[in-house]
């Protein structure tokens, strides 16, 4: 029984003590895509959105939580778009960013992790969604949809799996 409980302990202490050992750069993961048919895909262009870290700023009385800027690149490693985020210090709603469909990676501050990396899939006509604000698993998902999800380590909801053939095979 004593031997169960240190194999147990192990094998649960074992995953936190990777990640915090590896803090040699940004977390990666992904590849996260559109919901099932959102918008109509009659565009060759799709709409990325990245729920970073939010920022505080105090405006006297009032305090405001601007997203903080993220980058875009290419998979080949190439700068895409350095996306702002916010249009000032009262933004609250992260910037809605177009974009060819296609592959890109997103290197963005998360709430609990640092600098990620997620590979994330436009589609065209569709809005992908990156969440690296800290959040718990949506109410409305199915177990289906639960278990299409990327997760941070710590179980928070990044955004939904994309097929990783590319924007052309997700959708027949």
């Amino acid at each position: 029984m004593k031997n169960r409980l240190v194999v147990w302990l192990v094998a649960g202490v074992a995953p936190a003590l990777a990640a915090c050992a590896a803090t040699h750069g940004p977390l990666v993961l992904g590849p996260v895509g559109p919901e099932e048919q959102t918008v109509s895909r009659l565009s060759l262009t799709g709409y990325l959105k990245v729920y970073t870290a939010t920022e505080q700023h105090n405006d006297g009385d009032t305090y405001y939580y601007p997203h903080a800027e993220y980058f875009v690149y290419s998979p080949d490693n190439k700068l895409v778009k350095r996306v702002a985020n916010a249009i000032s210090i009262h933004d609250e709603e992260p910037e809605l960013v177009e974009l060819p469909a296609g592959t890109y990676i997103v290197l963005a501050p998360s709430e609990s992790y640092g600098m990620v990396r997620v590979k994330a899939i436009v589609q065209p006509g569709e809005q992908t969604t990156v969440n690296l604000e800290y959040q718990t698993l949506p109410a409305h998902l199915t177990s289906t949809e639960a278990g299409n999800l990327v997760r941070l380590p710590n179980g928070s909801v990044v955004g939904t799996r994309a097929n990783e053939g590319g924007p052309d095979s997700a959708h027949p």
